[in-house]
């Protein structure tokens, strides 16, 4: 067993990092590693560093989207590196956010992503470190969230995102931006509608020739262009999916919908709420709606939570979806508002079918896409790969040992 350090801090939206690290950390100590929560934020934090470097051989960090993953000694040596420690850097975003960290070099460091199609990004365009590992948030154990029977359920639908305008993003980048690359933006947009982020990197390298710009992916302009892209695609997905839901009994969980909540009658706009709150409350609700950030290889992780709550997740399928929840086809949508409107009512006119399926695909999917079995993961990573284990595993030595050595070889054959 291992000493597991978790680092955390309060700067992430309501808190959602360290709910998330902090369920994690629970189901590493069921695991039976010693498990130790740092904030960042803390005085103490140094120390508790330092104190941490007798034990090093038994010990590994985690952290969230690289909170904490840049921490320097006095020299501006990494930590990780002067400790003699690795870190699992479990990225929630797009490598294109914060590139910095993702090209970061060292033996220590694993660069893994909650969305495999990240780690892909990275592989062929970043190759930090030579490698990169797509790891599913997952299914955490149901007991998190003390679901209610589906009886007591109160038949309404949960959606917990913030609006963002499409509009206001466009003025303050028209106002931003270079006429030249404001141009490629939106041409990018245009022709990015409807894909995922594998396709983003052709798109706006073609369309940035077509303007006479010729892009490397991974370059600071076409991080420029690709975040902007990113963010551009989900603010509108967001709207699509929230005007439809309006419509219905949603709870809105998030702010920015004022827009919305003179227009309805049915929804309910209840603006921000902790982390810890949504989830304690998920199991309350008969269905929670999410929506995928331009991915095809997992799912977001309020998707594996409606799963763990048994509460029917309303989401935009994809590849991985289809091929490991079938059930919840019926409950899933494309890019047309027609769908978006059929999978809201195809739980809505039958909960108890629509309850089945889920409880159905938990059975199925658990623990195969488990919380429980990505710490198991992450621990043979940090053990086995990172560090200095990692250090013996190369280079793999001839067989016999030394056999090219002139003197051994000589004595082998005789």
């Amino acid at each position: 067993m291992s000493v597991i350090c978790i680092l955390t801090a309060t700067n992430s939206a309501y808190e959602s990092v360290r709910g998330i690290l902090l369920m994690a950390g629970a189901e590493l100590d069921r695991l039976g590693h010693e498990v130790k929560i740092l904030n960042l934020e803390a005085l103490d934090t140094p120390a508790k560093l330092d104190a941490l470097l007798p034990r090093r051989a038994e010990t590994f960090a985690i952290c969230m989207s690289g909170i904490g993953l840049e921490l320097y000694s006095t020299d501006r040596g990494l930590f990780w590196d002067m400790a003699q420690i690795p870190v699992f850097n479990w990225n929630c975003d797009h490598p294109s956010y914060f590139m910095r960290r993702h090209r970061l070099e060292s033996r220590h460091v694993v660069h893994g992503y909650v969305f495999p199609d990240h780690a892909v990004f990275n592989r062929d365009h970043l190759k930090a470190n030579g490698a990169a590992v797509g790891m599913h948030i997952g299914i955490p154990d149901p007991g998190f969230f003390g679901a209610l029977p589906a009886e007591k359920r109160n038949g309404r639908i949960v959606f917990a995102k913030s609006d963002w305008n499409p509009l206001k993003l466009e003025r303050s980048w028209r106002e931003a931006l270079p006429p030249k690359l404001f141009a490629i933006l939106f041409d990018a947009i245009a022709a990015a509608r409807g894909k995922t982020c594998s396709a983003f990197p052709e798109i706006i390298c073609s369309v940035a020739a077509e303007h006479l710009v010729y892009l490397t992916p991974g370059g600071d302009l076409f991080n420029a262009i690709l975040t902007r892209l990113d963010n551009y695609t989900r603010a509108v997905r967001t709207r699509e999916v929230g005007a439809v839901l309006s419509n219905y009994p949603v709870d809105f969980i998030g702010g920015g919908w004022e827009g919305f909540a003179a227009e309805t009658r049915h929804a309910r706009f209840l603006g921000s709420m902790p982390f810890n709150s949504l989830r304690e409350n998920l199991g309350t609700y008969l269905a929670a709606a999410s929506l995928n950030p331009n991915v095809e290889l997992s799912v977001h992780d309020r998707v594996f939570f409606a799963l763990g709550a048994s509460t029917v997740p309303i989401f935009d399928a994809n590849s991985f979806s289809r091929e490991n929840f079938p059930r919840l086809s019926r409950f899933s949508f494309d890019q047309s508002a027609d769908s978006i409107a059929a999978a809201v009512e195809a739980v809505l006119d039958d909960p108890a079918a629509a309850h089945a399926s889920t409880v159905a695909t938990l059975a199925e999917a658990y623990p195969r896409f488990s919380m429980r079995r990505s710490m198991e993961e992450i621990c043979e990573i940090a053990t086995q790969i990172a560090g200095e284990a990692g250090a013996r595993l190369i280079p793999a030595a001839p067989s016999p040992a030394s056999y090219w050595n002139v003197k051994t070889r000589q004595t082998v054959a005789a």
